[in-house]
């Protein structure tokens, strides 16, 4: 249909509108993988540091010492509650 009307670019038209389809096709493609890698790191890396806070205040809690802990404005000392409990008194003492 459009060979009639298109005679002075033999094809040229249909071959540059095809390039530019594959370039763009590539480079979304492209861009969208690269956004999801980067996501997938982003959230390897957060539970990373997660795991890692809360190993240390295990850590730490286990001295029987408060921990004190802090985000931003909000603290809070924090206590393991093994080293509440009292050791129950032998009866007959």
């Amino acid at each position: 249909m459009l060979k009639g009307k298109l005679k002075c670019c033999d094809g040229k038209v249909g071959h540059i509108v095809l390039i530019v389809w594959l370039v763009f096709a590539t480079l979304y493609v492209l861009y969208g993988e690269y956004n999801r890698l980067n996501n997938y790191v982003a959230a390897r890396a957060y539970n990373a540091g997660i795991s890692t806070a809360v190993t240390q205040i295990i850590t730490e809690s286990q001295k029987c010492q408060p921990v004190p802990v802090n985000v931003n404005e909000l603290k809070a000392s924090l206590v393991n509650l093994e080293c509440l409990q009292q050791p129950e008194e032998a009866e007959g003492e």
